[in-house]
């Protein structure tokens, strides 16, 4: 772990993020917050999806923050992340996190096609893939 502090403390983003995933397995949910946003803030997707995770579930945070979790989440849906896209729409789907002004149908109906979308892609690549998935897709 020490390891990781030294290179997280010099700025390195993916080391940031497994410092902050090292920190919520230890429960020490407040600094794993802390490099999560620093790591979020570097620009690293899996950061500003879990961050999001932590504002709209309250870990690590004072009380859950939607507006705060879905903006996050959006960067992160923004910068490719799928299952950050698949969280905000839901938050729209029951109506959290409305910080857009978008009605909340509108925005689900978008984040869920886009998530259709990334769906698609994967299964189509998933047919290169070894094993009995793929084997049983191609006949």
């Amino acid at each position: 772990m020490a390891y990781l502090e030294k290179a997280a403390g010099q700025g390195h983003a993916y080391a940031m993020g497994m410092l902050s995933e090292m920190l919520f397995m230890m429960n020490d949910e407040v600094r794993a917050v802390e490099w999560l946003t620093k790591g979020a803030e570097a620009g690293l997707p899996s950061a500003m999806f879990n961050l999001g995770c932590s504002f709209d579930k309250g870990q690590g945070v004072a009380a859950p923050d939607y507006p705060s979790a879905a903006g996050w989440y959006k960067l992160a849906a923004d910068a490719g992340d799928a299952s950050a896209a698949v969280n905000l729409s839901s938050m729209y789907l029951v109506g959290r996190g409305r910080v857009w002004q978008l009605t909340p149908v509108a925005s689900s109906a978008t984040f869920h096609t886009l998530v259709l979308e990334l769906n698609r892609i994967t299964r189509r690549g998933e047919q290169y893939l070894p094993g009995p998935r793929a084997r049983r897709d191609a006949q």
